[in-house]
């Protein structure tokens, strides 16, 4: 039997959604869900200026100011050592923590304040179907409990769908207190890397301009994170993601290099006593401000071009030989320049398809759990290895407070491994439960910590297992034999 509707349909609701479709600026979120702006749509149905607050740049929400204070407020909470869950207890440097991440955020203020050099997370990208922590509920408690979740240790988190009134206004007001404190922590030549894709990139990249300072955005990268499907896509298919990078300081963070690949190599394949160098030509026409002025050739015909350098400096180089000005097979006269390698390397681009995708970091979870439906869309360590390795840190900390199937630990010990580095990883996770139908769940898996646990073992084991194979088909002699054993021995595989 059908069930009949005892409510009446909500008329303000309706004529919301009729205003929204004529004005979409004029609705906003609010405290108590979407709202007219009164204010913009009267100056939308006026000829004149309307009189109404006063206008400044900047980004806010409902919600904003109680996020600010809740990053200011002092914790009482604590850490408790797990001994029975650790590896190497008393010998390792590297932290997993358990628990609700702005709490810990925290607690590692005292002992970690400016001395995290790089910060990576993968937050929740308020799809519509996260979870999202919501540290201060602004309703009554029962206005919640349909979509309330808590976990086992109390930590209270909601789904965000995308249809509520403070869809955007609740993820802002997680991530806020997070990112203040996350920079807290960060040392002065420090930067954060942050995955996010198209449903809040615009709201994320306002919030750290604040936080950070619009000055120290250090750039965006576009990776693509799969590569076909996408048959149920109504308009474009999403291969995409993105990476947004601040820095603390940007005046005193070094500048960010890329190896150079054998195919770049081949280009540079003149040397002399300053380094390998390649035949550049020296005009630049299509520069925004190309430098014009006249050169005269050996014959005495002029040359005038836009130029990549002035013309005092091209008189001083010429002389040197670091210019040269020769006739091409057309019989036009070139002139150009040593362009030589840069042996840091080569700076990298906003736009990769190199930095791994979802079927490797599948790959990686299915060849460590025998089963790649233990952990959703897990970030590769292919990306997370090229990211620590834009930033020197040899022997410095590195901070993944939304840790999720804990790639980021995999990723140091491993690249530790490569290159001989001592990088130490702090590692915080909530123990979200898994659900009870999941892959993950059935194996034994009860928790997202567990799962980040447990990688971290097998990892390790995996990485050491690789460093026995290496000793044993890479050692020539005694001393080498004794080196390997020595990086063996400071490999910290712990937590």
């Amino acid at each position: 039997m059908e069930k009949m509707n005892l409510h009446s349909p909500h008329l303000v609701n309706q004529n919301i959604e009729r205003i929204a479709q004529l004005f979409p600026n004029c609705v906003t979120e609010s405290a108590e869900g979407l709202k007219i702006d009164f204010d913009q749509l009267r100056q939308e149905l006026s000829g004149d200026i309307v009189e109404g607050g006063k206008e400044r740049y900047r980004l806010d929400w409902p919600g904003k100011r109680e996020a600010i204070v809740t990053s200011n407020l002092p914790t009482t909470s604590t850490l408790r050592p797990v001994r029975d869950e650790s590896v190497d207890f008393d010998t390792t440097e590297n932290i997993y923590i358990e628990g609700d991440n702005l709490e810990v955020l925290k607690v590692l203020q005292e002992s970690y304040l400016n001395k995290v050099k790089m910060i990576y997370i993968d937050p929740p990208y308020n799809t519509g179907k996260d979870f999202v922590y919501r540290d201060n509920f602004s309703r009554e408690e029962e206005d919640w409990k349909s979509t309330e979740y808590r976990n086992e240790a109390g930590e209270r988190m909601v789904v965000n769908p995308d249809g509520a009134g403070r869809y955007h206004s609740d993820w802002l007001s997680m991530m806020y207190p997070r990112l203040k404190l996350a920079r807290n922590l960060l040392t002065e030549d420090g930067v954060i890397f942050i995955s996010i894709d198209d449903n809040e990139v615009h709201n994320l990249r306002k919030i750290c301009d604040e936080i950070f300072g619009e000055t120290n955005f250090v750039g965006e990268i576009l990776k693509q994170s799969k590569v076909g499907g996408g048959s149920d896509s109504k308009f474009i298919v999403k291969e995409h993601e993105y990476n947004i990078c601040y820095a603390k300081n940007i005046n005193v963070t070094k500048p960010f290099f890329v190896s150079h690949d054998e195919q770049y190599l081949k280009r540079y394949s003149e040397k002399d006593e300053i380094g390998s160098f390649f035949w550049d030509t020296f005009a630049r026409p299509g520069l925004k401000n190309p430098i014009v002025y006249e050169i005269e050739a050996p014959d005495g015909t002029k040359i005038k071009n836009g130029w990549i350098r002035s013309k005092s400096r091209f008189e001083e180089e010429y002389k040197k030989g670091i210019i040269r000005i020769i006739k091409k097979n057309n019989n036009e006269w070139s002139v150009q320049f040593k362009q030589y390698l840069n042996i840091e390397g080569k700076k990298p681009r906003s736009m990769t398809m190199d930095l791994g995708g979802t079927i490797e970091g599948k790959n990686e979870i299915a060849y460590l759990f025998e089963n790649e439906k233990i952990f959703s869309y897990p970030k590769s360590i292919k990306y997370i290895k090229e990211l620590i390795k834009l930033h020197p840190t040899d022997n410095d900390v590195i901070l993944d407070f939304f840790s999720g199937s804990a790639t980021t630990a995999h990723a140091v010990m491993k690249l530790n491994a490569e290159d001989g580095g001592n990088r130490k990883f702090i590692m915080v996770q909530l123990p979200e439960e898994t659900d009870e139908k999941s892959e993950a769940y059935k194996a034994g898996y009860k928790t997202i910590a567990e799962i980040g646990k447990e990688r971290i073992r097998r990892a390790a084991a995996q990485i050491k297992a690789e460093q026995e194979k290496k000793q044993k088909t890479e050692s020539d002699s005694l001393f080498d034999q004794h080196d390997n054993d020595e990086a063996q021995k400071n490999l910290d595989l712990g937590f």
